[in-house]
């Protein structure tokens, strides 16, 4: 009887437990199309991962980072991105593609309001650090 108790309390505490994690930190996202009148061509076409044996501790702000500095220095918004998870038999993580743009050029391109009224409607990641 013990036993099954106690196999009966396993699986109720396997059950009933769950892990949480925090995939990523936006400034700014949005999933709908914004037309403006910047040259996307001026910024660079990059690629980051964030991969891990079985997932572990991969998360996307990682795949994003890694994208920026990619891309380079002066780089740190990164505009219209994609990010996959990918997953194979042991492995497995995140990847973010995207076009890396100077948010600097960008302003001084559309003025600030312009900026400010275009980065509401784009999907753009963000990275304070590079500031």
């Amino acid at each position: 009887m013990k036993t099954k108790n106690l196999f009966v309390l396993a699986l109720a505490v396997i059950l009933l437990s769950s892990c949480s994690a925090r995939l990523v930190d936006f400034t700014v996202i949005s999933s709908k199309n914004h037309s403006i009148k910047f040259n996307l061509d001026e910024g660079k076409v990059t690629k980051g991962k964030s991969m891990g044996v079985l997932g572990f501790g991969v998360n996307i702000k990682d795949a994003m980072d890694q994208a920026l500095e990619n891309a380079g220095p002066q780089y740190d918004v990164l505009v219209n991105g994609v990010v996959r998870s990918k997953s194979y038999y042991f492995y497995g993580g995140f990847e973010v593609e995207g076009t890396a743009v100077n948010s600097r050029k960008l302003i001084a391109k559309l003025g600030q309001k312009g900026y400010e009224n275009w980065l509401q409607g784009k999907k753009v990641a963000y990275n304070k650090k590079k500031k």
